[in-house]
């Protein structure tokens, strides 16, 4: 991995606020990989739990039947659920155009977390504000639908 590459995990969602010797741990553990244009990064219902860090290019987060959940840019992570809760993933990720990331074996990732707590809580905390961030989305565009549906009744 380059010292680019880490500074680009250093300004990602993953790592916010961790100490360098903690940032240098989380390091050592990333697989970087690459991706091309349409190529399935995140399987829905797949076992794996394997948390992605994107460094260049984005990728389509898809429900299973192809609606677009959102577009993860770099410094996104990817896999959050699954790594947070180990339950088979919730959606579908493809590259679109070339595409590098990081990729953490959810195992080695869990154990470093475990080992040192105040690491895992931090990556803990980051991986919430992740979540929530998302959920935030989520209920704002269930509010504009609801709305739109009320505005299309109250037409007739």
């Amino acid at each position: 991995m380059t010292t680019q590459d880490q500074a680009a995990l250093a300004q990602s969602c993953l790592a916010y606020k961790l100490r360098p010797e903690h940032l240098a741990e989380v390091t050592a553990l990333a697989s970087p990989v690459y991706y091309q244009n349409g190529q399935q990064i995140i399987r829905h219902n797949g076992t794996d739990a394997d948390l992605y860090v994107i460094l260049e290019g984005h990728v389509n987060v898809l429900t299973n039947d192809g609606d677009k959940f959102y577009d993860a840019t770099p410094g996104a992570v990817l896999g959050e659920l699954a790594f947070l809760d180990a339950c088979p993933r919730a959606a579908n990720a493809y590259a679109v155009g070339h595409v590098y990331a990081l990729k953490f074996d959810a195992v080695n990732l869990r154990r470093l977390m475990c080992s040192d707590k105040e690491l895992g809580f931090h990556i803990l905390a980051n991986l919430t504000r992740v979540v929530c961030a998302r959920l935030r989305k989520a209920d704002e565009t269930l509010d504009k639908l609801m709305d739109n549906a009320h505005e299309a009744w109250a037409r007739d």
